[in-house]
């Protein structure tokens, strides 16, 4: 079966998607603080369970809007992961994250610095990015000499490889995008068929494209019209899928569109899960599965940057791990 076919949700997600409808949980109930106040409640209520904060860190130190997340055993040459959530620019912060970035943090033995950043439409995306991009090159220079790796989900995806490319180039050694945002104006097949019910709904994606659109289209940033110059900057990219997900298709496309571009990706797809499995992944064994795959096998770095994990040649990276 093709991975653009249509699959069945995950049970486990299945049940918790009836729940939403029966308890009646609107997409939007006119007031944006509430919708946030009912993102994260619901999150707190049904993703993975709250987490203590993270004692003071030893060695660097977070920044002003960033929280880092140290493992419980570090290795010696882990990479340091630069981590930019989602939530179209408009929901969530670093803390709704921190249990998934728990999972990351302790798998892969590195720490993990998550970002906030300025939300939409109080502050346009040019004010947030700008920001954003000062924040992660700080960052970044502070870090220097340490292997280096950014990583986002959905939007936090497009985000990860714009800066990789415009604002960083060749310092991160890797980009991880998991279920990323990466067409602002075409919708596909995807859009149709879990546009409604998957936890990510096509009239929520349109106003998040909406804020998104005149930053990137006023800097001709399109990660399906990269240049040879943007391919030759574009660090080693690990590109993970969701099967029950509006933005399915142009994950999928995007790998393709690389591929015939003789650009070698890492790339997982899991058929039955939705969009923000990751928050779910300390309630639903499928999630928790998926997340723990993703820290594992996502994130090697190449030869001669540091800490390895697993088989990172271009025959493997080629394929879907």
């Amino acid at each position: 079966m093709s991975d653009r076919e249509e699959r069945a949700l995950d049970v486990g997600f299945r049940r918790l998607a009836a729940a939403r409808k029966i308890m009646g949980v609107a997409a939007s109930t006119g007031s944006l603080a509430q919708d946030r106040l009912n993102a994260e409640r619901w999150i707190a209520r049904f993703g993975s369970p709250a987490e203590p904060e993270d004692v003071a860190p030893t060695g660097p130190g977070p920044g002003e809007h960033s929280v880092v997340i140290r493992p419980e055993q570090e290795d010696e040459g882990a990479p340091w992961v630069l981590y930019i959530h989602g939530g179209g620019m408009v929901y969530y912060s670093a803390a709704v994250f921190r249990p998934f970035l728990r999972v990351l943090a302790d798998t892969l033995h590195a720490p993990v610095e998550a970002f906030d950043y300025l939300k939409a439409p109080e502050s346009t995306a040019e004010q947030s990015v700008d920001l954003l991009a000062e924040q992660i090159a700080a960052r970044c220079a502070a870090l220097a000499g340490r292997p280096l790796v950014i990583a986002g989900d959905s939007v936090g995806g497009l985000l990860a490889l714009y800066l990789s490319l415009r604002v960083l180039p060749g310092i991160p050694s890797r980009v991880v995008l998991i279920y990323p945002v990466l067409d602002l104006e075409t919708e596909r097949e995807s859009y149709r068929t879990y546009g409604e019910g998957y936890f990510l709904d096509s009239s929520a994606m349109r106003t998040f494209r909406s804020i998104l659109h005149p930053f990137f289209a006023k800097r001709s940033f399109d990660p399906f019209a990269l240049t040879p110059d943007d391919l030759a900057l574009l660090p080693e990219c690990s590109v993970v899928t969701a099967g029950c997900d509006v933005l399915r298709d142009e994950g999928l496309d995007w790998v393709g569109h690389l591929g015939e571009r003789s650009v070698v990706v890492r790339h997982r797809h899991f058929p039955d899960l939705p969009h923000d499995f990751c928050l779910y992944a300390g309630r639903l064994d499928s999630a928790g599965r998926a997340v723990t795959e993703i820290a594992r096998t996502a994130f090697p770095l190449p030869s001669g940057t540091g800490v390895r994990r697993g088989n990172t040649d271009g025959r493997e990276r080629a394929r879907e791990w």
